[in-house]
């Protein structure tokens, strides 16, 4: 692994709290409705979340009818009807500004981001996921500025784990995809698709117990940390 010349990072549960940031919103949403969030409310919310999200990386449905079934999935859940669509629009609307006031970087992402750049290494980010939306978070937790390219699903047009995701990530970065290190929070999307692709992986727990941070699953040293 000494000829590393540039590393990609995941986005979401990578360098950005997802987790804590959707949690906050999908309490505010339900607080809003009457219901008082809980463990089981949260791991609805992220049940819906994920089967949703999948069904429209694999080109099943859009972003509305994405947002609109995490709703219709989890409101009966917690005994709230479900109403017509231009409301369930509205009540998205609500957890998606208290999502966004609640993005935050993971502590450790600024300065293992700026130790690579200090280094020499070229960085990328890969997401799956929408270019406005993943753009602003990037820039909302002061990361934009810190990376060299931005690799979104709908700006490449293909999803990871598919290969050509990341071969799309070393292109935009002027390497090899071998010459790429990629880190990330999925063991499919992430790690097995760079792999794929010819790219060396390593796969990032943030939210297990005594998880380590970035700089320990990164093949080299990280600087001034």
């Amino acid at each position: 692994m000494t000829d590393i010349r540039a590393f990609g990072f995941d986005l979401d549960g990578t360098l950005l709290d997802h987790r804590g940031a959707a949690s906050q919103a999908a309490d505010a949403l339900l607080r809003g409705l009457g219901v008082e969030p809980s463990d089981a409310t949260r791991a609805l919310w992220f049940a819906a979340d994920e089967a949703q999200f999948e069904a429209w990386r694999a080109g099943r449905i859009g972003f509305q009818d994405d947002r609109r079934r995490r709703l219709q999935m989890v409101l009966p859940e917690v005994g709230v009807p479900v109403p017509g669509d231009d409301a369930l629009d509205a009540l998205f609307e609500i957890f998606l500004r208290a999502y966004r006031d609640a993005w935050r970087a993971f502590p450790d992402a600024a300065p293992v981001l700026t130790s690579l750049r200090m280094q020499g290494f070229r960085i990328g980010v890969l997401t799956n996921g929408g270019e406005e939306q993943q753009v602003a978070k990037l820039r909302t937790v002061g990361l934009y500025d810190l990376v060299d390219t931005v690799c979104t699903s709908e700006a490449i047009g293909v999803h990871k784990p598919d290969a050509r995701a990341f071969e799309a990530l070393a292109s935009r970065l002027g390497v090899a995809p071998s010459q790429c290190f990629f880190v990330g929070d999925n063991p499919d999307h992430d790690v097995a698709g760079a792999r794929a692709a010819g790219m060396p992986a390593a796969l990032i727990d943030r939210y297990r117990e005594g998880a380590e941070g970035l700089a320990s699953v990164l093949p080299i040293e990280v600087v001034g940390r």
